[in-house]
């Protein structure tokens, strides 16, 4: 039997805000993916490591791919998508 390791990380900061658009309300949803440059807590249930992710590991995908960001993993429940104008990064 194949075993299938989840990981979860521990976002520093995230923060939803409501925003008046026209005449709807929408939610945004605002925080960091990723830390760069700072090990993370300790990872992997069968083999322990930790990871440290560098500036600029995430510039191809950013520029070439259809990244969406979803609930809970789950493909039926996309929050956006930056191909579709609903999902956007900013690196600080």
């Amino acid at each position: 039997m194949e075993k299938m390791e989840r990981r979860t990380i521990n976002l520093e900061e995230l923060r939803v805000n409501n925003l008046k658009q026209e005449e709807n309300e929408v939610k945004i949803i605002e925080g960091h993916a990723a830390i760069f440059d700072k090990w993370s807590e300790e990872l992997g249930l069968l083999v322990p490591f930790k990871e440290k992710v560098s500036k600029g590991a995430f510039k191809e995908s950013i520029e070439k791919d259809d990244i969406r960001a979803l609930f809970n993993h789950d493909v039926n429940f996309v929050l956006g998508r930056n191909k579709s104008g609903t999902l956007f990064f900013r690196r600080r």
